[in-house]
């Protein structure tokens, strides 16, 4: 028979809270949906982006245009052809965003001409429980998130959320590593303020400044933890730090300041 209860949980798996209480959580929808983000190479006469095996062909005729010029005509062809995307301005103003139109319907973008896809947000991932998450800028939906692909997402209090918690209720989802975690569109519970648990990429020492992936390749996952930049894959997250160290691999106890 238990007689006492201690206020701190042990450690254990990625997105386990430390404490019972002095939390702030929030639940977003897990809003997942394809984006890539085509650059355009070279000032030219043309570009063509291949969606689906449709070519969407921008052509100045004889006057070269500029990779600016080239964007912004790629951006407005795009939103026209019909291919179930939305194009939008990308992070700089020689590439565009092109996302998907809805949750569980992704697309295949191939840069055929002039231009080159980096794919940011996948429309079917899974996001495994103890990752950050950022809200979604994109669908209007007002308690949408997401995992991150933008430097600014994770260093604006107004975009970066939180971590996401561990439930037992969601163990069923699993991403393309089999980690358990919240499906496409499904509800998550977002660690705002207080303790988590999180599965660290790199060894990090207690006291330190945590870092998060917001680039990723391979088997590198999207809002994962880290000690540094990896060059210039991760950024540095506002107002938290790691309380206890861990080798690579290894779980860490990870505080999270004021996010809200």
């Amino acid at each position: 028979m238990q007689i006492s209860v201690n206020d701190s949980m042990v450690i254990g798996l990625p997105g386990q809270l430390a404490d019972i209480g002095n939390n702030e959580i929030e639940t977003f929808t897990n809003g997942s949906m394809q984006l890539d983000e085509v650059t355009i190479t070279a000032a030219n006469l043309a570009t063509t982006l291949t969606i689906d095996g449709t070519a969407v062909t921008v052509n100045s005729g004889a006057e070269v245009k500029t990779t600016v010029e080239l964007a912004a005509m790629l951006l407005a062809a795009v939103n026209l052809a019909g291919l179930g995307v939305t194009a939008s301005a990308g992070s700089t103003t020689s590439k565009i965003y092109v996302r998907a139109d809805v949750h569980g319907t992704g697309f295949t973008a191939v840069g055929t001409t002039n231009c080159s896809v980096a794919h940011k947000v996948l429309n079917e991932s899974t996001i495994p429980f103890g990752i950050l998450v950022v809200r979604d800028t994109w669908s209007g939906l007002q308690k949408s998130a997401h995992l991150p692909s933008l430097t600014a997402e994770i260093t604006t209090i107004t975009t970066c959320l939180g971590v996401t918690v561990h439930s037992h209720a969601n163990e069923q989802a699993r991403d393309n590593a089999d980690n358990p975690g919240y499906a496409a569109n499904s509800a998550m519970s977002i660690l705002r303020k207080g303790r988590i648990y999180v599965r660290v990429e790199s060894a990090v020492t207690a006291g330190s400044i945590p870092y998060v992936r917001f680039s990723a390749e391979a088997t590198e996952q999207l809002g994962a933890f880290r000690h540094d930049a990896d060059t210039s894959d991760a950024v540095a997250l506002p107002h938290s730090l790691f309380e206890s160290g861990a080798a690579a691999g290894g779980i860490a106890l990870l505080n999270l300041g004021t996010l809200v």
